[in-house]
């Protein structure tokens, strides 16, 4: 597949044929249309390249986030898989608390493998939100947190396989358990400060779950091309993996690594469709009622939007559950903002500041990072 350019003056039309075409030319007609129809976001579309060691990279694979179930069903179609029973409680479940779905496929070489992918986001959902998915989506599984995103792979060949995603902002604690190349990309990421936050991938094996692999969320780059832990990566070549996506991408979200078989897959998004999320997970989560809000930190250069600024650091905040009223959400942010303030002039960490919120708040969280289950390393 050659790149194609995609640059602000594209149309979204253009990009939902190209994205379309990767799934196969012979029957990507139907899919495209439905892309066009529903009007798709560019920046929802995240498609991958996965390199193992020695080889040739490679794709085939495409996700498309906030994606109406129009396009599961189209992709179903254009795959010729079936969808499972389980994919409409998965729906129904999804749009009864309010998350997203993602959609997407992975080619596999076109074989008995291929897949569908089904995925519940409750990334920015509360812990209870994710608790509930989880007991639902994955009856008996056990896990010590509810997973951020649960998904479905729903292959050719019938077999449907479910994954874990658990999320903690701190990379570094992610990946301290998991394996020693886990750990280098961790460290080389904190190191020139691209790490956003981390991932760990479960696989359910009569019902256990078994760590698969580490995913390393990476922050907009400052000068527009890979971060050095991208470049260094073996095998990384930024022409051959722009050769293999549909769109020309924007420097790479995220960073996968097989905890097997060490194979290393980027995750990019088309080059002018929007920034990169500066942290997957809040640096507080405080409570009130049935309102739970997350808090963000993010240094005051690399935020175009902030709630409230200080001398170093921008402050935004999301809902994760219910709603609160307007009065309470500004006392929480000024008090957090003067909170961080105070920990910036002491030099001290902002968790030490945060025991005493405004009422009616109290301090949730942050929870601690995830542990990996058995022993991938």
């Amino acid at each position: 597949m050659r790149p194609h350019a995609t640059s602000p003056l594209d149309t979204a039309d253009a990009l939902a044929e190209r994205v379309a075409a990767s799934i196969g030319p012979e029957r990507s007609d139907a899919l495209a249309a439905i892309l066009v129809r529903c009007a798709i976001d560019p920046a929802s579309y995240e498609a991958s390249v996965r390199c193992r060691p020695g080889g040739m990279p490679s794709a085939g694979r495409m996700m498309i986030e906030r994606a109406p179930t129009a396009v599961l069903t189209g992709i179903a179609g254009a795959l010729d898989i079936a969808l499972p029973q389980s994919a409409t409680d998965w729906l129904r479940l999804a749009e009864q608390e309010g998350v997203p779905i993602i959609a997407g496929w992975d080619l596999r070489g076109g074989g008995a493998q291929r897949c569908l992918k089904l995925y519940v986001n409750a990334s920015d959902a509360s812990r209870a939100t994710r608790g509930r998915l989880y007991t639902q989506l994955a009856p008996g599984a056990t896990s010590s947190e509810p997973p951020a995103v649960i998904g479905l792979n729903a292959r050719a060949d019938g077999a449907v396989e479910l994954k874990f995603y658990l999320q903690s902002a701190d990379a570094v604690a992610v990946a301290a358990d998991v394996s020693a190349n886990a750990r280098a990309l961790a460290a080389a990421a904190r190191a020139e400060g691209a790490d956003a936050g981390g991932l760990l991938s479960l696989d359910v094996e009569d019902r256990a779950l078994r760590a698969r692999a580490f995913f390393i969320a990476l922050r907009e780059p400052p000068d527009g091309t890979d971060w050095r832990c991208v470049r260094t990566l073996p095998g990384y070549d930024p022409l051959a993996l722009a050769a293999l996506m549909p769109f020309s991408p924007a420097p790479a979200r995220s960073i996968g690594l097989s905890l097997s078989d060490g194979a290393w897959t980027i995750y990019c998004k088309p080059r002018h469709s929007g920034r990169a999320p500066e942290a997957l997970e809040p640096a507080a989560i405080f409570r009130a009622g049935d309102a739970e809000i997350g808090v963000y930190v993010e240094p005051t250069e690399r935020a175009v939007r902030a709630f409230r600024r200080t001398e170093r650091h921008a402050v935004s905040i999301r809902t994760r559950e219910g709603s609160a009223t307007p009065h309470a959400l500004e006392s929480l942010v000024d008090w957090f903002a003067d909170r961080l303030r105070s920990a910036e002039r002491d030099g001290a960490a902002i968790a030490t500041r945060l025991g005493d919120p405004p009422t009616p708040w109290r301090l949730v969280g942050p929870i601690a990072a995830p542990r990996s289950s058995g022993d991938p390393s």
